[in-house]
């Protein structure tokens, strides 16, 4: 019997497995890659929320130190001697098209959480962008999301983490942790069990008696081949954003599409995200996008995810909703839930993540799951 097993391999999963190594616990992380694909694979790697000034600060919280916490986790494992952490960092900094009343409040929020910021037009940051004015944040950046989780694998397995690929079917909590019960039979038993399990968590919550308001939503991109340094960092809008790899790769993203838990891309989505490359980047107008793919979210009713013991259930924990914020969030999410499993004083006010905020009535109401 491990000590810890954890339900869902994403990102969340994975940086909570590395979290509960380090304090000497063993993990088992039980999830189907093939048949759920982690949302963090999919995403694009701003490691900043959309707007961020738009969050609460429950959110900034989990996401403001987002680029060094990696930068760490990428040193250790470096320092381990798991191949191809290079170049999956990009500090190109980050452009959001803002004016008016919406950029006078992210000046004031940069100004409390210490984020550099400076007034740009984004032909001053790209002269063949099409778009008007904004502010840049500088010391922002991407992560290349895909060789991220391979990293993360590697480096778990050498620390002796288990992976086992099952469908989960459900829960089954005890007097202290509980069983997870797979499709096929297997059956597996922990003194705590964590739920991270993207989208699907909605299901194992259900199995455990706990309804909560989570959905799944399904989102597309694009990647183009272009020249390096043709995108110098990221550039958001109100329609989209530009994502540069340090390869010259430009992704565009991204389509939305709530209560849609496929994964495959779609031809009205390709169109929209052409013409949105278009509007953000003329010059992309006369390419034709090397990959498309999708992805679903774990999408939430609200701007933070849930975060903490399950009610109810003792020993279960859960990790979930964090919407299209998980691969920033994750590095501090990982932490807290580590911390509240062992017992340890929390590095943040654990109470607005917890899964006891969640409302009564949209508990207790499934109106959510068809959205």
């Amino acid at each position: 019997m491990s000590d810890v097993l954890v339900v869902g391999g994403g990102i969340i999963g994975l940086l909570g497995a590395l979290e509960l190594t380090r304090r000497g616990r063993a993990v088992t992380i039980i999830d189907a890659p093939a048949q759920y694909p982690p949302a963090s694979w999919a995403g694009g790697g701003i490691l900043s929320p959309l707007y961020a000034w738009r969050y609460s600060d429950a959110m900034t919280r989990l996401s403001v130190d987002a680029f060094s916490r990696y930068q760490q986790i990428l040193d250790e494992c470096n320092a381990a001697g798991v191949p191809g952490c290079e170049a999956l960092l990009h500090s190109g900094g980050l452009w959001v098209e803002t004016s008016g009343d919406d950029a006078v409040r992210a000046r004031q929020w940069a100004e409390r959480w210490q984020i550099p910021v400076q007034a740009m037009p984004a032909s001053e940051r790209m002269p063949e962008s099409a778009v008007g004015a904004g502010l840049l944040f500088p010391s922002l950046g991407n992560i290349r999301n895909p060789g991220l989780l391979k990293v993360l694998r590697t480096h778990l397995q050498r620390l002796g983490v288990r992976f086992e690929s099952a469908m989960v079917s459900r829960i089954v909590p005890g007097a202290v942790g509980g069983k997870v019960l797979a499709a096929d039979g297997r059956q597996w038993q922990g003194a705590t069990v964590v739920i991270s399990a993207g989208h699907a968590a909605a299901d194992l919550l259900r199995s455990i008696h706990f309804p909560m308001p989570l959905f799944p939503a399904k989102g597309e991109m694009l990647l183009y081949r272009m020249q390096p340094g043709q995108v110098p960092g990221v550039m958001l809008t109100e329609r989209g954003y530009l994502i540069p790899r340090q390869d010259g790769s430009v992704l565009v993203g991204s389509t939305l599409r709530k209560g849609d838990d496929t994964t495959y891309p779609t031809v009205a989505g390709r169109y929209q995200l052409e013409r949105l490359a278009a509007s953000l980047w003329p010059q992309l107008a006369s390419c034709l996008p090397a990959f498309h793919w999708a992805g679903v979210r774990p999408g939430c009713d609200r701007d933070i995810p849930f975060i903490g013991t399950v009610p109810g259930a003792n020993g279960v924990f859960a990790a979930v909703g964090h919407y299209r914020n998980g691969l920033v969030a994750a590095p501090a999410s990982a932490e807290l839930l580590a911390q509240l499993i062992t017992g340890e004083q929390p590095f943040t006010d654990p109470k607005p993540y917890s899964l006891s905020s969640a409302s009564p009535s949209s508990r207790s109401s499934s109106s959510f799951f068809n959205l």
